[in-house]
C-alpha cells in the first residue's frame, strides 16, 4: 500500500513509533522531537493499530447506469434540448431514484448533449444612413449645486451630415421632445 502524498512518518518510523512508546515507555513529547512531528502525529498513531494508511477511496461509489435510465435521460433531453442536468434529473427522480445531477451530466456529456443547440446566424443588417436620417438622443444632467431639479439635453444628429441641434429643458415629456424635433427640422440641413 503506498502512503499518502502528504504523509508525515514512513511505514518503518510508525512502527519504531509504537515499540518505543509500548515498550521502553519514550514521552509522546521525546518522540515527536525525535521524528520532527507534533505530538498530536504521535497521539494519532498510538491510536492506530495497523501503521497503514486507511484508503482514501470515497464511501460511496457511483451508481450503477442501467440501459434503460440511460435512454430516459437520452430521450428527455431530445424532448427538451434547453433543460440541463438538474431539470433533467428532476423530472425522471420520480421513475428513477438514482437521477442526480452527476449521473445525468456524465450521460449527457457521453452522448456529446451538453453542448446547446446550435441556432442559425443571423445576418446583420447595418443601419442605413440615408440623406435624411436623424438620431435623438436624451441625456440627464446633474442638479445645479443646491436645485433639486434635474434638467435634460435634447440632442438631435444630421448623420449624413453629422450637424448636431441641442437644447436644454427642465422636463422630457413627449410634448417637449416634438417641439424639439420642430425646431431642429428648421436648422438641419435635411433638404440641401
Amino acid at each position: 500500500m503506498q502512503l499518502h502524498a502528504n504523509a508525515k512518518l514512513t511505514l518503518v518510523q510508525r512502527r519504531e513509533v509504537r515499540r518505543l512508546r509500548l515498550e521502553e515507555k519514550t514521552s509522546i513529547r521525546k518522540l515527536a522531537l525525535l521524528f520532527h512531528v507534533s505530538p498530536k502525529t504521535i497521539q494519532y498513531w498510538m491510536r492506530r493499530e495497523v501503521a497503514l494508511d486507511k484508503s482514501s477511496a470515497p464511501l460511496h461509489h457511483f451508481t450503477v447506469v442501467t440501459p434503460e435510465y440511460r435512454a430516459a435521460v437520452i430521450a428527455y433531453r431530445g424532448e427538451h434540448q434547453s433543460h440541463g442536468a438538474v431539470r433533467i434529473a428532476n423530472a425522471l427522480r420520480s421513475q428513477y431514484p438514482q437521477a442526480n445531477r452527476g449521473n445525468v451530466l456524465r450521460i449527457l456529456q457521453a452522448e456529446r448533449l451538453t453542448q446547446k443547440p446550435s441556432r442559425p446566424k443571423r445576418e446583420r443588417h447595418p443601419i442605413p444612413v440615408g440623406r435624411h436620417r436623424i438620431q435623438m438622443d436624451v441625456q440627464t444632467l446633474p442638479a445645479v449645486k443646491g436645485e433639486k431639479k434635474r434638467e435634460y439635453k435634447i440632442t438631435l444628429i444630421h448623420l449624413a451630415t453629422r450637424v448636431k441641434f441641442s437644447e436644454i429643458h427642465s422636463n422630457r415629456t413627449s410634448e417637449t421632445l416634438v417641439a424639439v424635433f420642430q425646431r431642429a427640422l428648421v436648422e438641419l440641413p435635411l433638404f440641401t
